[in-house]
């Protein structure tokens, strides 16, 4: 007789948290070449446990290792994305997983190791639940994500065109809720030229480059518009060499970001009108302006995808509301090439990014259990069409 998902469940709880353990006791700092390599080949152990064949693959400039499941499918299937990589250096006192009972805390426990976890398990579990169907989905965790998978997006943007949709191991928020809309991310690096001078001598022979660039910092900082989710943020500024000298040069560092496309379009026409008019002391200015992320934007089709997900959670008496959140995943890049995408479908902790990083234990089982519980609805729901 078909063992039912509860019992599933239960019977592999133990070797769930295990393997959790043992991926999130491994040091994967983005730039850690040794901790990446074994990491990855410990979640292709994990995958050849469960049956799911994780193969190691490259982009064109092949300088980092990624995984992928299903790399011949080109059509007509669910994606699976995640990140291996963390924020954690191996110098850090943060190293291993601490069980407390009710949290899982650890580098990289909520950002992203137990999506991954859920992503491969689920999977496993939907192939005992759906025996005689080969299931339509192909896996992808790359090892650059936190570091902006500069690398990884062109395997993205190449090989998921044929998605009918994507699904985001990132986190759930704090309070369980799930992603559909990211903004997008784009960089704003400007140098300001100057000429130097005596300042007690001969000031005015110089051209103040430090006037300048507050003149620009004002101009960019009037462009926010928080409601409307646009946030022009002139976060770094370096200038001046010494206390008597008019300073010749100075770098402001712009993080920029946006809701939508359309928003993209003016608020970069607005950027740049204010770097190429003539400031007030006459500097030179010279910038670079570019997309690091397109915006996740919500489609009919990823609200679709999103209410039957909180739907599921929500009458298993879990509550689960969608949010939309300022920083930006790889579901940035698959929106963009126009798959929908639900994002934050992981387990539910929170402090990414720092040494209280966690997780609530329960809910790498939970939220496993939603997931299975969506994809045999849309899983049904395709054998229908």
């Amino acid at each position: 007789m078909k063992k039912n998902l509860d019992e599933l469940l239960k019977e592999l709880k133990i070797q769930i948290y295990n393997d959790f353990k043992s991926i999130v006791n491994i040091n994967s700092f983005s730039s850690n070449k040794d901790g990446i390599e074994e990491v990855l080949n410990k979640l292709i152990e994990i995958g050849n446990k469960l049956d799911i064949p994780l193969q190691q693959v490259y982009s064109s400039k092949k300088t980092r290792p990624h995984l992928m499941y299903g790399q011949d499918k080109e059509k007509d299937y669910y994606a699976f994305i995640g990140h291996f990589d963390t924020v954690h250096s191996p110098l850090s006192d943060f190293q291993t997983m601490e069980d407390t009972g009710d949290l899982l805390k650890g580098p990289g426990t909520n950002d992203m190791k137990a999506g991954l976890i859920i992503a491969l398990y689920s999977f496993y579990i939907l192939k005992q639940l759906f025996p005689d169907k080969e299931l339509p989905f192909k896996i992808f965790f790359n090892s650059d994500e936190e570091i902006g998978s500069a690398d990884s997006q062109e395997i993205i943007e190449n090989q998921f065109k044929g998605a009918l949709g994507a699904f985001i191991f990132e986190p759930g928020r704090p309070n369980g809720e799930i992603v559909t809309q990211r903004k997008g991310i784009a960089a704003l690096d400007i140098e300001i030229i100057g000429k130097p001078a005596h300042s007690g001598v001969e000031p005015w022979e110089g051209v103040n480059s430090i006037l300048a660039a507050c003149e620009i910092i004002q101009k960019l900082e009037a462009l926010n518009d928080y409601e409307n989710g646009i946030i022009v943020g002139c976060n770094e500024i370096n200038g001046g060499v010494a206390r008597n000298v008019v300073p010749a040069y100075t770098k402001i560092v712009v993080d920029v970001r946006f809701a939508t496309k359309n928003q993209q379009k003016q608020l970069f026409e607005n950027i740049e009108n204010i770097l190429n008019a003539k400031n007030r002391v006459g500097a030179e200015v010279k910038y670079d302006l570019h997309v690091n992320r397109p915006p996740l934007e919500k489609t009919k089709e990823s609200e679709k995808f999103a209410n039957l997900y909180m739907k599921i959670s929500n009458e298993l008496g879990i509550k689960c509301e969608e949010i939309a959140t300022g920083g930006g995943s790889d579901g940035n890049f698959l929106s963009a090439i126009g798959i929908p995408v639900v994002d934050g479908v992981g387990a539910v902790g929170n402090n990414s990014h720092t040494k209280k990083e966690f997780i609530y234990k329960e809910s790498l089982i939970y939220r496993m259990k939603i997931f299975i519980l969506f994809m045999s609805k849309l899983l049904q729901n395709k054998n229908k069409e």
